[in-house]
């Protein structure tokens, strides 16, 4: 059940995003509580949050295709867009790194991929530093990412001869591959 038009999603009693999203500026990894966060309550600093919190948009709240079930204190997943707007990340909380595995987020995600195939987005899931390539037609686990190391989306060679498809490789940001 999506919200009905005019009617307007609220994060309540969420605060999942406190706990995945990295936030620079409080030196906050991911996957760790924010200290400013109280837990089912929201921010203790929320109208002094810092401008990555206030620039975060949590795509349930954004995005009334995600049905009710993706609300992230019950699914354990919280979607974001990257701020240059091409990639959509599932941050998975890391107390339940299955979470994304389970139905029917999965094949949501899944779909996800289907539906950006041919544009310039990509879908990843990540857990804590582990981020993993979402595409149509499989996954490519990249493993832990490091601070000084990027994900290149490129053409490839597909499984048929002469076929091509979008891969993902983890590079260090010094490489002059990295555009």
């Amino acid at each position: 059940m999506t919200p009905a038009v005019g009617e307007e999603r609220r994060c309540g009693a969420c605060t999942l995003c406190c706990k995945v999203m990295t936030v620079r500026e409080l030196d906050k990894p991911n996957g760790q509580w924010c200290r400013h966060c109280v837990t089912g309550r929201g921010c203790a600093i929320y109208a002094d949050r810092p401008n990555e919190c206030r620039g975060f948009q949590c795509g349930y709240l954004l995005w009334p295709a995600l049905g009710e079930h993706w609300l992230p204190a019950r699914s354990k997943l919280v979607v974001a867009f990257k701020p240059d707007g091409m990639e959509i990340i599932v941050h998975v909380d890391p107390g339940v790194p299955n979470a994304w595995r389970a139905e029917p987020y999965c094949s949501e995600i899944r779909a996800m991929a289907s539906q950006v195939e041919g544009t310039a987005y990509t879908v990843f899931v990540q857990i804590g530093r582990r981020v993993i390539a979402v595409f149509p037609d499989r996954e490519v686990d990249l493993g832990a990412v490091a601070e000084d190391e990027r994900i290149a989306i490129r053409d490839e060679p597909g499984p048929g001869p002469g076929t091509m498809r979008r891969g993902a490789i983890k590079l260090k940001v010094s490489d002059p591959r990295i555009v």
